[in-house]
């Protein structure tokens, strides 16, 4: 595939995987890393391909994605992921509880024992997984930033704005690489010194 990009100078990728993988549903392909990896270093002024990724410790699958993404060639990022409760009482879920609340007061009369027990399903937490890198690539842009002349982020996350008009101000070439419905609503005033590019842009290259 051609090339898309019109890089400037020297260019910092950086690869929010957790976030990248969460465009796959909404996207209906998935990002090969290793096409990815071979797409990107076609451009002679990427210095360096940054990927942050979250291991889960003792999940085969896990610990050999980690190697096989060093094997590609990444500068690899990692830390154990956490496993964060999510309890069922809390506000967002507050619509979904009212309908099951309906559910549960129906089933009080011919089945007051199941639906005793479904209440205090509600009231156990459910994990899920988190490893954020927010910090660890704030930092990266910041230790490199008067080495390069631009960056390309593969991440829709609005929390790196902040990092982004940073670049700009600093006259930075900035490209943030996002899917359909995963752009933080936080770049849609960010248009001067900012590059938007949709990945499915991209798709010939990395599905």
């Amino acid at each position: 595939m051609a090339k898309f990009f019109k890089l400037k100078g020297k260019t910092l990728v950086l690869i929010d995987w957790a976030n990248v993988y969460g465009w796959f549903k909404n996207l209906g392909w998935e990002i090969d890393p290793k096409k990815l990896y071979r797409y990107l270093e076609n451009y002679s002024q990427i210095v360096d391909i940054r990927f942050y990724f979250g291991v889960e410790r003792d999940n085969k699958k896990s610990e050999q994605f980690q190697k096989d993404i060093e094997k590609i060639g990444y500068t690899l990022i990692s830390k154990e992921l956490k496993w964060v409760p999510v309890s069922l009482d809390r506000a967002h879920f507050k619509k979904f509880l009212e309908e099951l609340s309906k559910i549960t007061d129906g089933l009080a009369k011919s089945n007051a024992s199941f639906a005793e027990k479904l209440k205090k399903a509600t009231k156990i937490p459910i994990y899920r997984r988190k490893c954020d890198f927010d910090c660890e690539i704030a930092i990266d842009v910041m230790k490199n930033i008067d080495k390069i002349d631009g960056l390309i982020l593969f991440s829709g996350d609005g929390d790196y704005a902040v990092v982004i008009d940073e670049l700009i101000k600093l006259k930075k070439q900035a490209i943030v690489v996002f899917a359909k419905g995963h752009k933080g609503k936080e770049y849609q005033d960010r248009k001067k010194g900012l590059y938007l590019c949709s990945v499915d842009l991209l798709k010939n290259a990395l599905k």
